[in-house]
């Protein structure tokens, strides 16, 4: 025991010792220059660009006023999202909203297939309800215009346990009496 306590000091004591004594007339490589790390941008990008759901939009035509905003959100095992039906009061549920326009409006509520699930989150002892898995997120949607137009809307939501927040833009068109709904962007509001 008596050696393994002194290897060990003669381990630490010869780790500590500085083995960068200077050098004059040496020149410092880029990187000891900034002092930053070195950083590796492809990976940042990649991260930037690729969130961790996928997130899919489609319209169904229910009748000529009224038509179906389904949103599929598919997650990691072990990510969730918040749902907005839970009975705590969360900031970064599910939202889904239309952007100031006198072209269409939702209706009614959210319908959830599969419901959201309740399980015990690390940040709160009540359950929670939520998204796991894949989950279409529907609401109706009430069209006022009889003309062409295009309308933009979002949708919000905190990805967890990353707790990162996202929003999701999105337009619906009517063009020639065909409805149509594009995913503009996926953003991270803090990237």
């Amino acid at each position: 025991m008596r050696y393994a306590i002194l290897l060990l000091g003669l381990i630490i004591f010869l780790g500590c010792t500085s083995d960068n004594p200077s050098q004059v007339g040496v020149q410092k490589n880029k990187s000891s220059l900034r002092n930053t790390p070195t950083e590796l941008n492809f990976l940042n990008a990649l991260k930037k660009d690729t969130p961790p759901f996928d997130l899919a939009l489609s319209l169904d035509q229910i009748s000529a006023s009224f038509v179906t905003l389904t949103a599929t959100l598919v997650l990691d095992s072990g990510d969730y999202v918040v749902s907005p039906y839970t009975s705590q009061d969360f900031l970064g549920v599910f939202d889904m909203s239309i952007l100031d326009s006198s072209d269409l409006h939702f209706v009614g509520e959210l319908i959830e297939f599969p419901p959201s699930s309740a399980f015990r989150v690390p940040f709160d002892d009540l359950p929670v309800l939520s998204y796991e898995g894949s989950t279409r997120i529907s609401r109706s949607v009430e069209i006022i215009s009889n003309t062409d137009f295009e309308s933009y809307g979002e949708i919000f939501f905190v990805h967890e346990p990353s707790c990162f927040p996202y929003v999701i833009s999105f337009s619906i068109i009517r063009k020639s009496g065909i409805f149509s709904v594009t995913k503009l962007s996926t953003v991270n509001p803090n990237c």
